[in-house]
């Protein structure tokens, strides 16, 4: 079995999505002997804004011009695919979520399926092996670890210095990389179809829900038309965890619209119904006196007055664009024009 490390670079995330200029990897056998390791630049096709307001710009590893004198995402995607979906290969990223969700938006944006794979994250496991380290940046753990860094911000390069962090805690545990993921077994997110699971979870997803919940407030514009006012909402387990970021968008909506989320089952109306049968559902199904409605997807989009085509976006969504979606405000009728009005107007 190969390792791919591998790590990407944005040109700006302006609307919550990546702009990727660069895609690199480092490709490496079991016992981290490099096969290949290259920097596949891109065209972002879009401007450059390489650091937050207040802080210094990024210093990317190539001048602007050579990426934009690059192919595009859509030159690249079957390399990257067939990077990826690879059979022969364990896929490692430092902090990888970030770099998934930027693959997602890519894939959106050029209207491409999206990728199916799996990536352990070595932010994750790092942490998971030395939890005393007060350090995350690739950069400080590579400092910890005595690892020289020259060139930060140079996909292969950050490629690079990922394979040797992932090499180091090998060696402080005095075990090959196969033994390593056996002993942190849920260090890593899985994407399929679009959708992002993290399986190295310490805090509830349903907590996560309940806590955002109280920070949205209901839309007065929205009230009128309202048909979940003052309506109470739960999801499956299943649900919560393996589409968080269309859980997300539910709660947003459904609080815009005066509605209500929760975990209680005395309190709940409507319940949405997903995947495996969970504890939650089970309670749910138990119910005698049928108080509560189960929904599946496509029934609570129509009670939400959701569009579909929105709702399958989300996916690639960042968490801050979904959590400062609005949604859009019912178009006015414009009166109509009283009829003596329109006659003097035509006098």
């Amino acid at each position: 079995m190969n390792y791919l490390f591998f790590d990407i670079e944005c040109a700006n995330c302006f609307g919550g999505h990546g702009k990727i200029c660069s895609f690199g990897y480092v490709l490496a056998d079991a016992d981290f002997n490099i096969i290949e390791q290259k920097d596949i630049l891109m065209n972002p096709a879009s401007k450059f804004h390489l650091g937050r307001s207040g802080h210094e710009e990024i210093e990317l590893g190539y001048e602007k011009e050579v990426f934009k004198k690059s192919p595009k995402f859509d030159f690249y995607y079957d390399r990257i695919k067939q990077l990826l979906e690879s059979d022969n290969v364990l896929i490692f990223g430092h902090s990888v979520n970030n770099d998934i969700n930027f693959l997602l938006s890519e894939c959106l944006r050029y209207k491409k399926p999206y990728f199916t794979f799996k990536a352990y994250d070595t932010q994750i496991i790092h942490k998971h092996f030395m939890p005393e380290s007060q350090v995350n940046g690739l950069g400080k753990i590579c400092e910890s670890f005595e690892i020289e860094v020259e060139n930060l911000h140079r996909s292969d390069y950050d490629a690079y210095l990922t394979m040797r962090v992932a090499k180091k805690i090998c060696e402080y545990k005095k075990v090959g990389m196969d033994e390593l993921l056996e002993m942190c077994p849920n260090c890593y997110y899985s994407v399929d179809n679009g959708v992002v699971v993290n399986h190295y979870v310490t805090v509830s997803y349903s907590k996560k829900l309940i806590d955002y919940a109280r920070f949205i407030k209901p839309d007065p514009a929205l009230l009128k038309k309202s048909a979940v006012k003052n309506m109470t909402f739960s999801f499956s387990l299943d649900f919560e965890q393996h589409k968080y970021k269309q859980a997300l968008f539910l709660v947003n909506s459904i609080r815009r619209q005066a509605g209500n989320y929760t975990t209680k089952l005395s309190k709940m109306q409507y319940f949405l119904a997903y995947g495996e049968e969970c504890k939650r559902t089970q309670n749910v199904k138990e119910l005698s006196d049928g108080g509560v409605k189960t929904l599946d997807e496509e029934e609570i989009l129509r009670l939400l007055k959701i569009n579909p085509d929105i709702y399958e976006q989300v996916k690639a969504w960042s968490l801050s664009k979904i959590k400062g979606y609005c949604i859009p405000k019912p178009k006015r009728k414009p009166k109509p024009i009283p009829v003596e009005t329109e006659q003097a107007a035509q006098d």
